[in-house]
C-alpha cells in the first residue's frame, strides 16, 4: 500500500461518515480533520495531512467522474454494503475494471453482515472472503402481550421502565424505522427525564 495516498470508507448515510470520522479520531486522539476526516455533501473536513477518508458513496462517486483513476486512493472500503444504494450498484460496478487497471496498488473492500458474499465474490474474480467472528451474548426475547398500535410511545415507555428497574450498568440500542421516528423518540424521552428531574427537585424542596 501506498502510504502517501489514501483510504476512503464509503458509508450509506451522511450521518454514518460524519460520526465513525469523529468516534476514529476521539480514540486516536488527534483533531478531527487530520489524520482522519470525512466528505460529506457541501462539507469537506479533511486536510493534506488526512490518511482515512469517510464520505458518503455519493461523495466517492463524484471523485469517481472527476477521477476516473481515482489515483488518490490506494484502498477502497465500503461500509454496510447491504444497504445496498444506486451509487453503490454503479460503484462496483466499476470499480470492478478499476481494481483489474491497477491490481498492483489499489485494494478493495467491501464489508457487510448480510451480503451474499460468495456471489460478490465471484463477480470480482474469485476475490478472497474474510469472516470475521464476533463475541456472541446470550439473548433472552420478551414480546409485548398485547398489540401494539403507538410503537414510538410504547418505545419510550419501555425505555424507562428499563431504565427504572434496571439498577446494573448498561445501554440501550433501539432500532427504529427511519430518522424521522429517531428524533421523535429522543425528543420526547428528553422531555419526559426533564420532567422527572423537575419533579425530583421539586420533592426535595
Amino acid at each position: 500500500m501506498n502510504n502517501t495516498k489514501r483510504i476512503a470508507c464509503a458509508q450509506p448515510r451522511r450521518v454514518a461518515a460524519m460520526s465513525v470520522a469523529s468516534h476514529v479520531a476521539e480514540e486516536q486522539g488527534v483533531s478531527l480533520g487530520g489524520e482522519f476526516g470525512y466528505t460529506i455533501l457541501f462539507e469537506d473536513c479533511t486536510s493534506e495531512r488526512t490518511i482515512i477518508q469517510y464520505m458518503t458513496d455519493r461523495m466517492l462517486l463524484r471523485a469517481f467522474l472527476a477521477e476516473p483513476d481515482l489515483s488518490c486512493y490506494s484502498v477502497i472500503m465500503f461500509d454496510e454494503a447491504h444497504e445496498r444504494t444506486i451509487d453503490t450498484d454503479i460503484l462496483l460496478g466499476m470499480l470492478k475494471d478499476l481494481c483489474r487497471l491497477r491490481k498492483s496498488d489499489l485494494r478493495l473492500i467491501v464489508s457487510s453482515a448480510a451480503m451474499n458474499s460468495q456471489k460478490l465474490s465471484q463477480s470480482f474474480d474469485n476475490a478472497p472472503i474474510l469472516n470475521v467472528s464476533d463475541r456472541m451474548y446470550d439473548v433472552e426475547i420478551l414480546y409485548l402481550k398485547q398489540p401494539c398500535f403507538d410503537f414510538v410511545g410504547e418505545t419510550i415507555e419501555t425505555i424507562l421502565n428499563i431504565h427504572q428497574e434496571n439498577l446494573a450498568d448498561g445501554d440501550i440500542l433501539v432500532i427504529l424505522s427511519g430518522q424521522e421516528d429517531i428524533e421523535d423518540v429522543n425528543f420526547r424521552l428528553e422531555r419526559s427525564m426533564q420532567k422527572k428531574l423537575n419533579e425530583q427537585a421539586a420533592i426535595k424542596d
